[in-house]
């Protein structure tokens, strides 16, 4: 069973795993963003609760696109375009403003009850 809750997706009604299979972040990136929550699920199984089920589900749901994107990537369908940027600290300071009020501004909405999420 996979755990794919609605409140992850955005207005579309696309969540992060449909945009990583179509590129919209460097594939390694995604690669990685759900070999670390397969990890994350994995040790938290049956600590955070006492039923591990919820977790290793949420494991598998990781699992599962990890496999997608290793496949689509060795096939050449997806690319590592905006890597360098991602983990390049050149230009970090403006970035860390836009990131930091991008923040600040959905905290502010959320306490006005106003959030319009992505």
């Amino acid at each position: 069973m996979v755990t794919k809750p609605k409140y992850y997706l955005d207005r579309r009604g696309h969540d992060l795993f449909w945009e990583f299979e179509h590129g919209k972040y460097p594939v390694v990136l995604a690669i990685g963003f759900c070999y670390l929550n397969i990890e994350k699920y994995l040790r938290r199984a049956g600590r955070k609760t006492a039923d591990p089920s919820e977790d290793l589900r949420k494991a598998m749901t990781y699992f599962q696109e990890y496999k997608k994107l290793l496949e689509l990537r060795s096939m050449g369908q997806l690319h590592d375009q905006g890597l360098y940027l991602a983990l390049s600290y050149d230009n970090f300071k403006d970035r860390e403003k836009v990131y930091l009020a991008r923040l600040e501004r959905l905290e502010k909405q959320i306490k006005a009850g106003e959030a319009k999420f992505l």
